[in-house]
């Protein structure tokens, strides 16, 4: 996989929702009030929760996990939908405006965010989890998708709860040892469970390129996404390439996530004579409680991942 591949798509400017984010306002309690605290010294008030927006929902599950029920978490992009090509509303305005902080994962992944956070007002800079606010230094941004970047996102997490809210600083700091405990054992079950496919079956194929650092991690073979980009179907001729170099490579399966349409993920599967995947979660959570939290979500797509590479 070339990690230069990867390249956002963009959007047009949310200037537009203003207008509608101020009828939105008027349903919700307290938006003609004083404006929220700055993220960087805002604190919970007694009684109260820390309000934390995040970018996606997957993103959502780590803070929630650092969090705990000191915090409330309001996601952004919704469950099922994509931070990639998601086109934000004016609801996103009202969550922003009350926000005490809010978090991104940043290296292009939520090319939006930058001009919602201006149309919102205020001074509010976003935590960004993944080290890059844009692509300048890493091309691929699903980081979270290795439990040890996972873990380091959490550290981040907690130190930017703990600026916004130092009456609760011991409480995150324990959530965090125990958060990052959990992922440091969930690392430790992925590698045993890779571990039970054969070497030379080890390879994938995806619709998006998601899986580069999970695939880094463990020790199999990424050779290729349908999409180059979000939202940019490929060429007959590279689609054509990539259906020679599954059978080449002799994969066993396509992966693809519920959030896409799967008539491509489909069409490569027949023509390299190989099954389709597609029901992987990575930049969304899902709807049933199992796929609720980072960790669930995890385990639920190794699963799908040794049951296709072991069939």
């Amino acid at each position: 996989m070339i990690l230069g591949n990867y390249r956002p798509v963009t959007f047009p400017t949310v200037r537009a929702l203003m207008n509608a984010a101020l009828s939105t306002c008027v349903l919700v309690a307290g938006c003609g009030g004083a404006p929220p605290p700055n993220s960087s010294t805002a604190q919970a008030t007694q009684g109260s929760r820390l309000k934390v927006a995040v970018t996606f929902s997957t993103l959502g599950a780590i803070v929630q996990d650092v969090g705990g029920d000191l915090i409330d978490v309001t996601s952004l992009v919704p469950v099922g939908a994509a931070p990639e090509t998601y086109e934000p509303t004016p609801a996103d305005l009202v969550a922003l405006s009350h926000a005490d902080v809010v978090f991104e994962n940043g290296s292009g992944l939520e090319v939006w965010l930058d001009k919602l956070l201006r149309s919102a007002g205020g001074d509010k800079q976003p935590v960004t989890l993944s080290g890059y606010s844009d692509l300048s230094h890493a091309q691929n941004p699903h980081f979270w998708l290795d439990p040890r970047k996972a873990s380091e996102y959490a550290a981040k997490i907690a130190h930017a709860l703990e600026q916004a809210d130092p009456r609760h600083a011991a409480e995150y700091r324990l959530r965090l040892k125990q958060t990052q405990t959990r992922y440091g054992a969930l690392d430790r079950w992925i590698a045993r469970e890779i571990a039970t496919i054969p070497p030379d079956r080890r390879v994938m194929i995806c619709f998006h390129d998601a899986w580069y650092y999970f695939d880094e991690r463990y020790g199999i073979r990424d050779i290729g996404a349908i999409e180059p980009s979000p939202g940019q179907e490929p060429s007959a001729g590279a689609f054509a390439q990539l259906i020679a170099s599954a059978k080449a490579n002799h994969v066993r399966a396509v992966f693809a996530e519920p959030q896409f349409s799967p008539k491509l993920a489909k069409q490569l599967a027949d023509g390299a004579g190989i099954v389709t995947v597609t029901d992987l979660y990575d930049d969304t959570l899902g709807a049933t409680p199992d796929l609720s939290t980072y960790e669930g979500l995890m385990r639920y797509d190794v699963a799908r991942i040794v049951g296709a590479l072991n069939s």
